[in-house]
């Protein structure tokens, strides 16, 4: 029988970015869902209980360091391991992540889309499948 198939929630307000990462992600075999701020990162964090978030920082209605501090106060959502995305290489965001609970902090000009899959793999513990 077949493992569950792990999701992984995007939350990136880029439409053509978040496309990239969903695509790299799908075809290692992850489900995908799209959140374009921390608003609805928060809504389909709660719906679709994804295994893993990629949260990017600068968004509308609601930044991304809200977002992880929000999710964070949730008994029902604070497990979830959340890697940040951003293009702002700040000392203050990294420090201010890091200490909400964020895993990683990875600046997207330094990411290949395709490295993606590994990043949730380290986290999850789960080979990618490919």
């Amino acid at each position: 029988m077949r493992a569950r198939q792990s999701t992984v929630l995007v939350v990136e307000d880029d439409e053509t970015v978040a496309e990239i990462y969903r695509l790299a992600l799908e075809r290692a075999g992850y489900e995908v869902v799209v959140a374009r701020d921390g608003i609805e990162c928060l809504e389909k964090a709660a719906a679709s209980r994804p295994d893993l978030i990629f949260l990017d920082i600068r968004m509308p209605r609601m930044d991304g360091i809200e977002a992880l501090r929000l999710l964070a106060e949730r008994s029902d959502l604070e497990t979830m391991p959340v890697v940040m995305l951003s293009n702002f290489d700040d000392p203050a965001l990294v420090k201010a992540a890091r200490d909400l609970g964020a895993k990683e902090y990875l600046v997207k000009a330094g990411l290949n889309p395709a490295e993606l899959p590994n990043v949730v793999s380290r986290w999850l513990g789960r080979p990618v499948d490919r």
